[in-house]
């Protein structure tokens, strides 16, 4: 009977104590924990996309203090008389840098002063404080440039990002990107306009791994009861580095040491980072030395077993997936329409509405002020409701890329049958404000799908993306044939709207919240290494 008793007692349903002995394990799995390591490294990634977005979007305004206005002025007034294919695309460019630049008097004045035309030019053929005739398309090809290595290389840095692990090609983005800006001033006295072009395409290679590697390391770093909320905080800085490369180029310019001091300060800013992120900065909870045990346990859900495997991109499942395909859809459109709004709204405002967006630098960057605010209040509703129980993780991830799609759809229809100018400033912030949710929407779920893949998914939709905003202008140009021509805008808005909301329905129809099967899948060698060790 002794027997029989000890054996029931061994049948007993393990404790977290016994399945912990059972599993080696020397502490208990943990459900919850206050702030720790994964806050410092959201605060590093934090930093790094702001400086990244810092180095990317600076030149708009920089390019102004580094032409020679009086006389690109002249040479475009001959350019101008010819109409071209080519000035849809400067158009393009034009209304953004009219969009952003609020100190763009100051800009002009700096550069007047220093004019070669009123003041006795220095000797040195190494000034690197001087002005250059660089005609309008010139200039177009130069903020072009960053796009062309950023499309470029955007499919294989996030299969670098998937290979090595989202710090290495974060460093590397931060590291080439300091460089670069630090050498342009000299780079641009020594090979003129086509060096600067370059430069600026070796930068956008570069930063076409800033979003894949942020996405790998957060799908490391962050729990899924923080996923939203942390991601948000982290993204922010997008919009952050948008507002300040603005307003930093603007004051660089003005000062004394002329327009390079922009270049100087943002390649500081970007090796600062670097420095940080080498010193503080983990691929890995597994790869933090200090890290305690609970808040591993936390992040992981169990206390990893040191041992890495190497994972291979599935591609053949991740083609096959109707989830996967409804977030790539959704993906693309919401690039195309962020891109619509921040290029073509400002053209419709100043030729249809009549609205100065040359003398309203502050009023232009509130839209982006809402979307940083709207994004953190996204993030940490939709943990709040899902962490409670209120809403599943798959209704809020519905909810939030809904409202991000339809919202601004909505707003440009109500746009192109407005004549109030203020009203139009209205809907834009309202429009942006609601575009944040994709933070917590179709972004986070590339982490949810796969999140051992997350940065190559990521790396993938933004491939497509860039691809069909390429296409952009060729529509807008052949179907807007005349900018103050409100009927032919309306269209082509309807067209967006239409397209924006039909990927949102195959998002909301096949999306999938739960960690796809093939999110495990290792390596041949490591399976056979891992049951030799068994042996």
């Amino acid at each position: 009977m002794s027997i029989l008793k000890k054996e029931k007692e061994y049948e007993k349903v393990p404790t977290k104590e016994l399945i912990n002995e059972k599993e080696n394990l020397d502490v208990p799995v943990s459900y919850s924990y206050g702030y720790g390591i994964r806050h410092v490294q959201c605060l590093l990634l934090f930093f790094c996309m702001t400086i990244g977005y810092i180095a990317r979007a600076h030149l708009g305004v920089s390019i102004v203090a580094m032409t020679n206005m009086e006389r690109v002025k002249n040479m475009n007034s001959m350019v101008n008389s010819n109409v071209t294919i080519n000035d849809t695309f400067k158009n393009v460019i034009e209304t953004i840098r009219l969009n952003i630049i609020n100190a763009t008097d100051a800009v002009e004045l700096r550069v007047n002063e220093t004019s070669f035309e009123d003041e006795e030019p220095v000797k040195s053929i190494w000034n690197v404080f001087r002005t250059y005739d660089w005609s309008k398309p010139v200039q177009e090809m130069i903020l072009g440039a960053f796009f062309v290595g950023y499309c470029l290389m955007m499919f294989p840095t996030g299969i670098a990002c998937q290979r090595y692990g989202g710090k290495l090609p974060l460093q590397m983005c931060l590291l080439i990107n300091g460089i670069i800006s630090i050498a342009t001033p000299t780079v641009a006295v020594w090979g003129g306009w086509k060096a600067v072009y370059g430069c600026r395409v070796l930068q956008g290679s570069t930063q076409a791994g800033l979003y894949p590697s942020a996405h790998s390391l957060l799908a490391k770093w962050v729990p899924i009861s923080e996923r939203a909320t942390l991601s948000g905080y982290v993204y922010t800085g997008t919009l952050l580095g948008t507002v300040l490369a603005f307003q930093i180029a603007g004051l660089m310019a003005s000062c004394a040491a002329g327009w390079p001091s922009t270049f100087w300060v943002t390649g500081g800013l970007c090796i600062c980072a670097f420095t940080l992120l080498t010193i503080f900065g983990a691929a890995s909870p597994a790869d933090h030395k200090t890290i305690s045990d609970a808040e591993k346990n936390f992040i992981l859900g169990r206390i990893d077993d040191g041992k890495k495997k190497t994972l291979r991109m599935p591609w053949k499942h991740v083609f096959r997936s109707k989830h996967v395909w409804a977030t790539f859809m959704t993906h693309a459109s919401a690039g195309l329409c962020f891109v619509f709004f921040l290029t073509q709204i400002p053209s419709y405002m100043h030729y249809i509405l009549g609205f100065d967006v040359k003398n309203s630098g502050l009023l232009s960057s509130l839209p982006y002020v809402a979307c940083a605010f709207a994004t953190m209040g996204y993030g940490v509703l939709s943990d709040f409701c899902t962490n409670r129980g209120y809403l599943s993780l798959k209704a809020a991830r519905i909810i939030c890329n809904t409202l991000a799609q339809a919202g601004p759809a909505l707003c440009l229809v109500a746009v192109s049958y407005t004549d109030d100018s203020a009203l139009a400033v209205f809907l834009l912030i309202v429009a942006l404000g609601l575009y944040a949710g994709i933070h917590s929407g179709w972004m986070v779920n590339y982490i949810d799908l796969a999140p051992n893949f997350s940065g190559s998914l990521l790396a993938t939709g933004n491939t497509f993306s860039t691809l069909l905003i390429v296409t952009q202008p060729i529509l807008i140009s052949n179907i807007v044939t005349d900018v103050t021509n409100q009927k032919q805008w309306r269209i082509i808005m309807f067209l967006m709207a239409g397209m924006i909301f039909f990927s949102n329905a195959l998002f909301v129809f096949f999306m999938s919240a739960d960690t796809q099967p093939w999110n495990d899948i290792v390596e041949e060698e490591d399976v056979v290494t891992e049951m030799t060790e068994k042996r």
